[in-house]
């Protein structure tokens, strides 16, 4: 009998009915699970939340064609179900475009920005295909956070809601940080500017889960953050593997990592998960962890020049 099934799934027609219907099974049990966490989410509402600051980075380029969209729906969505506050790091912006801080700071009044200038970056960056070194910009934000909680994060992740309902259900310890697994769920380019319950739903895959997690999302305290100077500032050709380098530190200065839940990606062609282009920079391990960043990572020797309301430059 087991054979007579391999057959029949090995010919063509079939194949693709059963790949298909599996598919459909996995988008189906995702949905239900979403209802179920969000009526969870309702009965916990009332629960005193922990105050968490996110922080998201990127620029004014063509890396995505809506990428201030996608940028603006995640964080309307996190503040909704969780976050406190948002620090965007606008990275090497470019000369020819406008600023995203700006509108940024003028829709969400619970939101910071750090702009970091060219010549900053021009002097750290070592790989001229990288315009945005990531965890450097990220380490920016971390620094400079004021809440007891720090998730990084990135422009397009949103947050799952059973990842919400651990969060909020726990007595969080400083010496513990979460991590999570990434959903890809469906984003209509250049035609959605929102993210609802609905949306949420919307299956594309998952990347199997890492303890050590992925760059759309950890969360931790300041004081853990604090005690590992943030990510390697040694990675200045760098993206992909930073953010595992960095979970990795936490576990060498004797932190427990544990699992939160999901973390919703937006899905692009542009990922790295898509396909590597020169923009993701070189790989990053963690070998050779620990590293050890100076006392003013997170560029914490530079002055912060206002520019507008709640809206910094670094010089």
């Amino acid at each position: 009998m087991t054979t007579t099934r391999r057959v029949w799934r090995d010919i063509k027609g079939i194949r693709g009915i059963t790949y298909r219907l599996s598919q459909l099974q996995k988008r189906m049990a995702f949905a239900m699970a979403g209802a179920t966490h969000y009526a969870k989410f309702q009965i916990n509402r009332h629960i005193e939340r922990p105050i968490v600051t996110a922080v998201m980075v990127g620029r004014n380029d063509d890396y995505m064609s809506d990428f201030s969209e996608r940028l603006q729906a995640t964080i309307e969505w996190n503040h909704h179900y969780l976050i406190a506050e948002t620090i965007f790091v606008e990275w090497n912006p470019p000369a020819d475009r406008e600023l995203l801080a700006h509108g940024l700071t003028k829709r969400f009044p619970g939101l910071r920005v750090y702009v970091v200038p060219p010549e900053i970056h021009h002097d750290i960056c070592e790989n001229p295909r990288v315009p945005l070194l990531e965890y450097h910009a990220k380490n920016v934000g971390i620094r400079r956070a004021q809440s007891p909680w720090v998730m990084a994060t990135n422009a397009d992740a949103a947050l799952g809601l059973d990842t919400v309902n651990t969060i909020v259900r726990q007595s969080l310890n400083p010496e513990t940080a979460w991590t999570a697994e990434r959903v890809d769920i469906a984003w209509r380019e250049d035609e959605q500017q929102h993210l609802d319950l609905f949306d949420s739903l919307r299956y594309r895959r998952a990347i199997p889960y890492d303890k050590l997690g992925t760059g759309e999302f950890v969360l931790a305290s300041k004081q853990l953050w604090q005690k590992i100077r943030g990510y390697d500032e040694q990675m200045v050709k760098h993206r992909i593997g930073c953010d595992i380098r960095g979970t990795a530190q936490m576990l060498a200065h004797g932190a427990i990592i544990n699992r939160a839940g999901i973390v919703l990606h937006l899905a692009h062609p542009t990922s790295c998960t898509e396909q590597i282009q020169p923009h993701h920079g070189d790989r990053a391990t963690a070998d050779g962890v620990p590293y050890y960043n100076n006392e003013d990572w997170g560029l914490g020797n530079y002055t912060e020049v206002r520019i507008a309301e709640r809206v910094w430059r670094l010089e």
